[in-house]
């Protein structure tokens, strides 16, 4: 049976913080670890095992051990009343550090898991290691100013996912000192970005903040100038093919649904998708298996009734679904969705990103670019505040979600309220 031992560090409680994992099976060991610029012993403690958990590709028997009551009774006496309760505590608060406990419980639901207690900072020799490798994740978290994961050693022969075997691996987009113009236009200078497998991510920024230049670079409609220190790499690859990566990362975005050409019948705007091309065309072949699939995602998304109407005579939150399936016909790993909700009315937008969390639920890593707070649900605890080109902040969301940094991110005086999980700006 596999060992996990797991522990939290953070200096100042809020301040920069790690996490560190030691992983053995028999006699081999894996040691990893990371950090936050800004956050809290808790949050910190409950990352170490996230981190653990979701280093394995499929499901393990394992002990795990930290030496948090918070986590330990948390997960195995409290989280269950949490849930009943629709995430409140027993005094109608909600329960803090919400989104790291939605991750975990998913987690433990794929595993086999023991849970032990042990006392910190008493000789226990594996939880001295992680205490270790927790502070050296904050000092590495403070000296970079981000969140950083890594591991400190060769990793062993464990049913490991790629993405924790190195950082450069981990990476579904990386963008090192990326110079790109639109035109004219500098949209951005010296960008760098990395996003990971597994990893839910926000790009929240104003009009005008590179967004749209983002996702087109995503999509290959542009492109970084060729400098020295410029990286732009796609699930590893800097020499990605554009036809390759549109199976792996399923885009929706604002300009698509907007120059989509309105005679495209549902069922065709869904097969599109096979070939990334605006509507269907007779030189284009589809197999029963792709029908099939047309016709699941159809099903999945309440949309099959309007598989026969045309794209223009959809409501726009219909278009949206459409063009949702659209991108989930491959079943990429990867979705990127552009102001999602933009245009809908309450209900549709509450549906949409039902669909949405779905989605997430299933595994598919999540990259929503938005300038709305409420499109943000739950389970993405990563946000990135974008701001005429450059990242403004970077971090997990209850610590970058401020009524300052948000008020300055949009140049106006906002106050933030949270209910479940879920944020809404509010003037003044």
């Amino acid at each position: 049976m596999i060992e996990i031992y797991t522990d939290g560090a953070c200096s100042g409680n809020p301040g920069p913080g790690g996490w560190g994992v030691l992983l053995r099976i028999d006699d081999a060991e894996t040691e990893l670890c990371g950090g936050e610029p800004a956050t809290t012993n808790n949050r910190m403690e409950l990352l170490a095992v996230i981190e653990a958990l979701q280093s394995f590709m499929g499901s393990v028997e394992a002990r795990v051990y930290t030496d948090s009551q918070y986590v330990q009774k948390g997960i195995s006496e409290w989280i269950h009343s949490w849930k009943q309760r629709g995430w409140k505590t027993a005094g109608k608060d909600p329960v803090k550090n919400e989104d790291l406990w939605r991750r975990l419980d998913a987690l433990v639901a794929k595993h086999t898991l023991e849970w032990h207690w042990v006392r910190g900072h008493n000789g226990h020799p594996e939880n001295e290691r992680a205490d270790a490798l927790a502070r050296a994740g904050l000092e590495r978290a403070r000296r970079a100013r981000q969140p950083v994961r890594l591991p400190i050693q060769d990793p062993i022969d464990l049913p490991v996912q790629e993405s924790s075997r190195s950082e450069s691996s981990a990476s579904i987009l990386d963008i090192e000192h990326a110079t790109v113009y639109r035109g004219d236009t500098c949209v951005f200078s010296d960008f760098s970005f990395v996003l990971r497998a597994g990893e839910h991510a926000a790009i929240l920024g104003p009009n005008g903040a590179g967004k749209s230049t983002l996702l087109k670079l995503l999509s290959g409609e542009v492109h970084a100038m060729s400098r020295d220190k410029t990286r732009v790499a796609l699930f590893g690859d800097e020499r990605w093919n554009v036809w390759d990566v549109r199976k792996r990362i399923g885009i929706v975005s604002h300009d698509l649904q907007r120059d989509y050409l309105i005679c495209a019948e549902g069922l065709n705007v869904i097969l599109s998708g096979f070939y990334a091309s605006n509507d269907t065309y007779e030189y284009q072949q589809f197999s029963k298996t792709q029908m099939t699939r047309a016709y699941e995602v159809m099903q999945e998304l309440g949309i099959l009734s309007l598989s026969g109407r045309p794209f223009g005579h959809l409501s726009t939150g219909e278009q949206r679904r459409f063009l949702l399936g659209r991108a989930l016909v491959h079943d990429p790993p990867v979705l990127v969705l552009d102001e999602p909700t933009s245009g809908l009315d309450i209900k549709a937008c509450f549906q949409y990103l039902d669909l949405l969390r779905v989605q997430i639920a299933k595994g598919k890593t999540v990259l929503l670019v938005t300038h709305h707070l409420h499109e943000i649900p739950p389970e993405i605890d990563r946000v990135i505040f974008l701001k005429e080109g450059k990242v403004l902040a970077d971090g997990l969301k209850s610590t970058v979600f401020t009524d300052n940094q948000v008020s300055r991110l949009f140049d106006s005086t906002i106050t933030l309220v949270q209910a479940n999980g879920w944020y809404q700006a509010l003037p003044g």
